[in-house]
Formats: structure tokens, C-alpha cells, sequence
């Protein structure tokens, strides 16, 4: 299903890539997902980290026989968790994320390894996430198209060029700097969404180069049907943005603050410009979630050294049991 974008990416590299899946009770997308990385032959490791209730997933992977796959049970919950997890029991000089449905292309690793080959100065990655054609009319899926290649030393603006996890890849090195996902954001964690604008304003406020790379490409098959279940999604994204950027909003950062005020711009403007084309406050939602996403981040302390929310202890510990390592 995965259209392959030409490039030079036919060069042997010399970094080292392990692959990191988030999932939880989706056995289905869990293997599919799975034998579509393994198919990347520069591919070092696959890290599977699973959250599921049940042993569903487990056994489906037991299929497998791929050496470069490895199985991580955790009983905590949410993405950034899982993510963290799978960081810290990786081996790879790059770090490759993506999500239980998606599909990567055969040359996913290879494509991304010679960016980070050829821009020794790259820390971040971010790919293109595409809906396939015939999913789009079933409902929304989130993807990402990139515009601007290059973002260093500036913030892009709302919509545009901020990449996501569905197909991320960061520098070891980087996430030394920047530090890890913060748990308390994203799929699965009480502020529902947000890891990904938070980890991508800490990265670029650190000076890291970001490239936007529309040639490393994933395919989304996450839809979600028209109505309460895509009006759900929606504004678990704006909550889960309105909290990450108020984050550094409280810490007093003032490229935080301008972001912060040029996406309530943004909202408020495309909120007007749909009920004057007659077309509702189309928005709306999205703008009302993002501000009770900035409230619903005073629920937390911040650590002010490492810029992460503080939990409240309700957030478990993960289980560091890996059953295939």
C-alpha cells in the first residue's frame, strides 16, 4: 500500500537504527505493523512495547521469527511511557517511532539513515504521513505533509511542519540533550495528546536541526469515523497541544509564549473565516480544547530543569521484563 519515493538512498549507511512500536490491544495492527519494518533490511532491532490487557499481541509476535524482533510487556499506560521505555532498551545510534497502524515502506530505514548519514548536524527526522486514498472517505486519520525541509532556530506556525510520531526519528545523541517524551502527554496518558509539539519545542529550543522530510514516508490507517469518534479525537489533540505548549507558557519562555499566542491566533482566525463562508464555527471545538488543555496543565508541577510535567504518583513504573531480548 506504501508508495516508495525515489532517492539516494541506495547508499549503504553507516548508522544504526532500532525501530520503536507503541500498542496496546490491537494484535492485528501490532503484526502487520511489525513484519512491515522487518521487511527494511538496514533495520537493527524492532522494539514492540505492549500495553495490551491481554496476551493477544504477545502471541501473535511469536510468529515471527525475525531475530531482530523484541517483545517489551509494561503495565503502565501511555504512549510516551512506552516510547521511553523502548529508548532506554535500544541500542541504535537512531531512533525510528512509529505506531501500531501504520505501514512503512521497504526502504523506510534506508531513507532516513542517509539523511542522518549525510547531515552529520541533524537531530530529529520527520517524515510523511499519508492516509491512503481509499480510507480517506471512511472518515479522519491524522497525517503530515512537509513543507519547509529545514527548522532550525525558529518554531513553525499552527498546521504546518509539525511533525509526528505516526513516523519520527531522533539522534540517541539528541535525546541526551533534549531528554525523553514526556509521560504525562500523548495517546493513553491524562492529558491525551501533545508529545509531540512538547518534544519537538524542547528540540528545536535546544538548537537542534530538524528536517522535514517528505521522502521518508508512512502510511496512517487510524481512521476514525465521521461524527462523536473524529469530534473526540480532535479535541484530545487540542487539549493534549493547548497543555504541552502551556508548559513552557508557565515556565515563562517567551518563544513559548509567541507560539503559544500565534496558534490561538491561528484557531480563532480559521473559527471566523468558516462562519463567514457560511460554513459553522468549524474549529471551535478544536480552539475550546486547546484552552482547556492550558488550564488542565496546572494540574501538574513542572520540573523546571528537565521542562516535564511532575506526575502525582497515579502513573505506574514500568515493567523492565523483555521476553525476546
Amino acid at each position: 500500500m506504501v508508495e516508495t519515493i525515489q532517492s539516494n538512498a541506495g547508499a549503504m549507511s553507516a548508522v544504526t537504527v532500532s525501530a520503536i512500536v507503541p500498542t496496546r490491544d490491537r494484535p492485528a495492527h501490532a503484526l502487520a505493523c511489525a513484519k512491515a519494518i522487518l521487511a527494511n533490511d538496514r533495520l537493527l532491532e524492532l522494539l514492540v512495547v505492549d500495553q495490551s490487557d491481554s496476551d493477544e499481541t504477545q502471541q501473535a509476535l511469536r510468529g515471527i521469527s525475525d531475530p531482530r524482533l523484541r517483545y517489551l510487556r509494561t503495565p503502565t499506560r501511555g504512549v510516551g511511557w512506552a516510547r521511553n521505555l523502548g529508548i532506554e532498551l535500544s541500542h541504535g545510534e537512531v531512533i525510528a517511532f512509529t505506531d501500531d497502524d501504520c505501514r512503512v515502506a521497504t526502504n523506510w530505514i534506508a531513507q532516513l539513515a542517509a539523511i542522518f548519514d549525510g547531515e552529520p548536524a541533524v537531530s530529529v527526522v520527520c517524515g510523511r504521513v499519508r492516509v491512503p486514498a481509499d480510507l480517506q472517505p471512511l472518515g479522519f486519520a491524522e497525517s503530515f505533509q512537509p513543507h519547509h525541509r529545514e527548522w532550525m532556530g525558529r518554531y513553525p506556525g499552527f498546521g504546518r511542519d509539525w511533525g509526528i510520531t505516526a513516523n519520527l526519528s531522533v539522534r540517541r545523541q539528541a535525546i541526551v540533550q533534549v531528554g525523553c517524551f514526556d509521560v504525562l502527554l500523548g495517546a493513553g496518558s491524562p492529558l491525551r495528546s501533545g508529545g509531540e509539539p512538547d518534544f519537538l519545542f524542547r528540540a528545536l529550543r535546544s538548537g537542534a536541526k530538524v528536517i522535514n522530510a517528505i521522502e521518508v514516508q508512512v502510511d496512517h490507517l487510524g481512521v476514525r469515523a465521521p461524527g462523536r469518534e473524529s469530534s473526540r479525537l480532535m479535541r484530545g489533540y487540542g487539549m493534549g497541544t493547548g497543555a504541552a505548549l502551556f508548559k513552557h507558557v508557565r515556565l515563562g519562555d517567551r518563544d513559548a509564549m509567541r507560539v503559544y499566542a500565534q496558534f490561538i491566533r491561528a484557531n480563532a482566525a480559521r473559527v471566523l473565516k468558516n462562519l463567514l463562508h457560511g460554513k459553522g464555527p468549524e474549529g471551535l471545538g478544536y480552539l475550546a480544547a486547546f484552552l482547556y488543555g492550558s488550564l488542565a496543565s496546572f494540574r501538574y508541577r513542572i520540573d523546571r530543569r528537565e521542562r516535564m510535567f511532575v506526575s502525582r504518583g497515579e502513573d505506574c513504573v514500568a515493567d523492565r521484563k523483555d521476553w525476546w531480548s
